[in-house]
């Protein structure tokens, strides 16, 4: 089976990110150093670096600053067109419901590592958009999570030309010390530790005209930006493309043929096509993903044996203990201890 294609995300982000620490006294150059990108590619949306470096990135500088409400105040500084081409599109788009439709179907350009996702009917009279990633809830994913929704939120607010305010936002991860920044940003109740990422918002918001509209310059972008996700999807094998929607679907429960046949745009028989044409199958990969994620997981030590087997979709840690001995020839909690490496 080929190597995992690592997550990535545009140069241009991490290079705002640390253009705002050096703002609050930090050294850019330090900074730059930590993600390996210089000051011309931190300016670069179509130069990528690795998701795990921006992650880190993330961390040290929320170490440094030791400021809880860092990914709202990093939010505040960006403009809908820091991301270019995709900002453009969404921009320019006639309501809010084909802005957040670009948003789900273009967000590729600048991250492979997770989607988002319109419901225009979550509940009654609601809409809902959630960001669909998998996370081992390390530092540095929790604040890039916060930091990704609260951006979504404030170029929505940006392009409707009203000040949006949501019904509710959750988060999958546990809560920082102090919540007085987002409650501020969100101005509604603000969930951790819950089932999604994202926000619910009021649904006829969706069909309301955005000040920013413009027909002719819609219709080029979202051209422009259909061929530059045409280029992006293409250059990624369907395997790779199929392991990073398992490992998103996870938490969620065993992944379904279907509902990542779906998120790719692709009937299940293609995919079941694709797959057998890349010398593996959709079963295969599950249990491929769930064995290595599994394994980093157990490495890191930083999650407990029930989180590990939520995380993997499990229904108990039983179920997770049987299916880990089955791969590995040892018991979860004796792999963990002895460090033993499965590949070896």
């Amino acid at each position: 089976m080929t190597p995992r294609r690592l997550p990535t995300i545009s140069a241009a982000l991490s290079g705002k990110f640390i253009q705002y620490a050096a703002s609050r006294g930090l050294d850019p150059k330090a900074l730059l150093g930590l993600v390996g990108i210089g000051p011309e590619e931190a300016r670069d949306p179509e130069r990528r670096v690795p998701l795990a470096a921006h992650n880190e990135l993330w961390a040290h500088v929320a170490r440094a600053l030791d400021d809880p409400g860092l990914p709202v105040h990093m939010a505040q500084q960006m403009r809908i067109d820091d991301f270019h081409v995709m900002g453009f599109a969404i921009s320019t788009s006639r309501n809010s419901r084909e802005a957040l439709e670009r948003l789900c179907r273009y967000s590729v350009l600048f991250s492979d590592a997770g989607r988002w996702e319109l419901d225009p009917a979550s509940a009654k009279g609601l809409a809902s958009l959630e960001l669909v990633s998998s996370s081992t809830f390390s530092l540095g994913e929790r604040l890039g999570t916060e930091s990704a929704v609260s951006v979504c939120l404030h170029c929505f607010r940006q392009c409707s030309g009203h000040d949006f305010m949501p019904t509710r936002v959750t988060f999958r991860h546990p809560a920082p010390r102090d919540l007085s920044a987002h409650q501020r940003f969100f101005r509604c109740p603000v969930e951790f530790s819950s089932q999604t990422d994202g926000y619910w918002f009021a649904a006829d918001l969706l069909d309301v005209t955005q000040r920013t509209y413009n027909p002719a310059l819609s219709a080029f972008f979202a051209r422009y930006a259909e061929e530059l996700r045409r280029t992006a999807v293409e250059t990624d094998s369907t395997t790779d493309r199929v392991r990073d929607a398992i490992a998103r679907e996870l938490a969620s429960g065993e992944p379904s043929m279907a509902t990542v046949a779906k998120g790719l745009g692709m009937s299940e028989r293609s995919l079941r096509r694709h797959l057998g044409d890349e010398g593996t199958s959709f079963r295969d990969m599950v249990e491929d993903v769930r064995r290595r994620t599994a394994e980093t997981l157990l490495r890191e030590g930083k999650v407990t044996l029930p989180d590990v087997a939520f995380l993997l979709g499990f229904s108990d840690v039983s179920t997770f203990t049987r299916a880990f001995k089955r791969w590995c020839g040892v018991p979860p909690g004796k792999f963990r201890e002895s460090g033993l490496d499965a590949r070896a």
